[in-house]
């Protein structure tokens, strides 16, 4: 069980999940100082509003992975991460206040779903030990809700400004996703179908899965 630790895969889920989970949770730190210091609202209203964009990222994490058990998780993944990456961009403009609360929430929305799409790939390329490979995937994940508040704040310390804070996280974002696109080529086919869905046969007997229940590292 503990070998998928060590497996190049995992770490691959880990970074994708410091996008997707770490975002979510540097965003929800980041939102209330954001609005107070770009909009001069009280330190209430700006809670207010990070509240209401956070709930958008819980309430769609349950239907990105329904959609990635219909259209498959890597499918899913990149559609998110586009999403993700046209909001960060956009943010760089400063909008109004009516129109950056929907970006936000349009942000968190990609980064929920991006969450359940996530783990409809984990049990397909771990069958075995699900448990412990999502508990290690959380974890890093986590972790990296630290990375966005500090970019941020570096980019309003240096520039004066969050807009390169929020285009170092879109390049950021793009990076992985074009690592996730290169590595999903050696996926598909060996443990996973088309596009992330699951593939036809059994677990037990798909395409790289020893007789003892194991999956190799590709």
């Amino acid at each position: 069980h503990i070998r998928c630790l060590w497996q190049a895969d995992g770490w691959m889920f880990n970074v994708v999940y410091i996008i997707t989970f770490g975002g979510f949770i540097g965003l929800s730190v980041f939102l209330p100082t954001f609005f107070y210091t770009s909009f001069g609202m009280t330190k209430i209203q700006a809670g207010i509003y990070t509240t209401l964009a956070t709930f958008m990222g819980s309430a769609t994490r349950v239907l990105g992975g329904f959609l990635a058990d219909k259209l498959g998780g890597i499918v899913v993944l990149s559609v998110i991460f586009l999403g993700a990456i046209a909001v960060y961009l956009s943010l760089t403009t400063m909008p109004p206040l009516a129109l950056t609360v929907i970006l936000f929430m349009a942000c968190f929305a990609c980064l929920g779903m991006g969450n359940g799409a996530l783990f409809q790939l984990v049990p397909l390329r771990w069958p075995y030990s699900t448990a412990v490979v999502g508990s290690m995937i959380g974890e890093i994940g986590a972790l990296g809700g630290s990375i966005l508040p500090n970019v941020m704040g570096q980019s309003k310390q240096i520039t004066g400004s969050y807009a390169a804070g929020f285009v170092a996280y879109a390049c950021l974002a793009g990076v992985v996703l074009a690592i996730l696109m290169v590595v999903s080529r050696i996926w598909v086919g060996k443990w996973v179908g088309k596009g992330g869905r699951a593939l036809s046969t059994s677990p037990a007997m798909a395409p790289g899965v020893g007789a003892d229940g194991s999956i190799a590292a590709y």
